[in-house]
């Protein structure tokens, strides 16, 4: 149920995405997409939250409901704090990159960071105090509506007032966490399917709820590196590009919102299909075996993708000069896959916080030197942006896959990896040549669709063979 959940929750993303596309139009949502980059980075201080084990340790319902109570309260005090740093950020935004009006935004996006982190908490506890698992759905069905609302929000503002006023646009998760509060309230298992007990544990609640936020914190650091790479890049791209450089502010605005918000959502959905199918490997093997396995995948999908992204762009955003981001971001994928695996299965603290500090500085140290040099080239100053996230992630990946395998018992590693890469460098030069047979140049979608398909069929008929020696 949760996995079916999982794909309609991605595939939503992916559609409301490309439809927001095409509902902005011309208009800007640049400050949109920044406040959220920051808002990505403030919801993974929560990622390891869970109230699922204290709950188990805790036998009277009164207990359990102060906890929920109380667990609750400290995510809206930290969200609070959130919100005032929310604010100091768009003062120094308004400084250094000299934008106005981001105080509506900001604010708004951080009354919305308690939100989802207060939903995932309520479904924990719903579904251990009634005992039905339906309510372990509670956060996608939150996020599918916010989904949902956001077109409807963007569709007010872009179509109908005809007027960016971007904070609009955050109501549709204060909307969306309304509505699942008044469908839990009004939904009588909440009230009827548990039976109230009057008496009390003697519980130490503050040692509870603070035990819950420390357990598994080095989770929500992991995924605050991961999202600090985007607003990086954010931050220093339009600095650079707009004071430096001298480009245009809309030109800025539009080369960044496609890059970290249109094509990164395309991105995320094939990261999600990776690792799907990477679930069905047998459990008992080695997370080695598992890296290459799924490094195997992402890389052919990224090479295929990488040469039918122009028709794609065309296809979904009607411009295939697009393609040039979309093919950038495209190879961070890879990365950004084995970024997350690596880190999921490594359990020694202190290796994470040396790979992830690294990552970090590797990052801060290269993306100004790598823009300016790809603007001394004369290259599209974001392959720089891109090229020291690839970098940064990489240093982090190799001191995981170093620890990792060292305390693993796969061997002939190397050879592995020659094989991959033998593999996808005959897909490659299979798809040049097929470029010469079939060019990509399409004039309408019937066109389009076409072209793509056979690119998809040589490229799996090629696969299959592979698969068979």
């Amino acid at each position: 149920m949760k996995k079916n959940s999982l794909l309609i929750f991605n595939s939503v993303e992916l559609i409301s995405s490309i439809i927001l596309y095409y509902i902005v139009g011309n208009k800007s949502i640049f400050i949109y997409v920044f406040s959220l980059s920051l808002y990505n980075i403030f919801l993974s201080c929560f990622s390891h939250i869970s109230i699922k084990e204290c709950l188990k340790n805790i036998k009277t319902t009164k207990s359990k409901n102060k906890i929920f109570k109380y667990l609750s309260s400290m995510i809206i005090i930290i969200s609070f704090f959130f919100l005032l740093l929310s604010i100091a950020f768009s003062d120094v935004i308004s400084i250094f990159l000299k934008i106005d009006n981001t105080l509506p935004v900001f604010i708004l996006m951080g009354i919305c960071i308690c939100t989802r982190p207060i939903i995932v908490i309520a479904s924990e506890y719903l579904e251990h105090m009634t005992n039905n698992s339906n309510y372990e759905l509670l956060p996608c069905i939150y996020d599918i509506i916010d989904k949902v609302l956001l077109l409807i929000m963007a569709i007010i503002v872009f179509r109908v007032l005809k007027t960016p006023i971007l904070p609009l646009l955050y109501l549709s998760k204060i909307f969306s966490f309304t509505i699942i509060i008044l469908l839990l309230y009004i939904t009588h298992n909440v009230r009827k399917n548990y039976h109230y007990v009057p008496l009390e544990d003697k519980v130490k609640y503050k040692k509870i709820v603070s035990q819950t936020l420390k357990n598994n914190s080095h989770i929500s650091i992991i995924a605050i590196a991961k999202n600090s790479y985007y607003y990086i890049s954010i931050f220093i791209l339009y600095l650079i590009l707009s004071t430096r450089y001298h480009y245009q502010i809309t030109e800025v605005e539009k080369i960044i919102t496609f890059t970290y918000f249109y094509a990164f959502a395309i991105i995320n959905y094939l990261i999600y299909l990776v690792k799907v199918v990477s679930e069905k490997l047998p459990k008992d093997i080695s997370i080695i075996d598992r890296l290459y396995y799924t490094f195997k995948i992402i890389l052919r999908i990224v090479i295929i993708f990488s040469f039918i992204s122009p028709l794609t762009c065309q296809l979904l955003f009607t411009d295939s000069s697009k393609s040039i981001y979309m093919v950038m971001v495209n190879f961070m994928a890879i990365f950004i896959l084995l970024y997350d695996i690596t880190y999921e299965h490594i359990k020694n603290k202190k290796i994470i916080y040396i790979s992830l500090i690294s990552g970090l500085i590797m990052k801060i140290g290269l993306i100004i030197p790598l823009i300016n040099a790809f603007y001394r080239m004369g290259y599209n100053l974001v392959y720089g942006d891109v090229l020291s996230t690839i970098i940064a992630m990489f240093t982090s990946v190799l001191i995981n896959y170093i620890y990792l395998r060292n305390n693993s018992n796969s061997e002939k590693y190397f050879e592995k990896i020659l094989n991959i890469l033998y593999d996808n460098i005959i897909l490659a030069i299979i798809l040049i040549i097929l470029q010469f047979v079939i060019p990509m140049k399409a004039n309408n979608y019937l066109e389009i669709i076409g072209i793509l398909l056979i690119y998809l069929i040589v490229s799996i008929v090629y696969i299959k063979l592979k698969n068979k020696k």
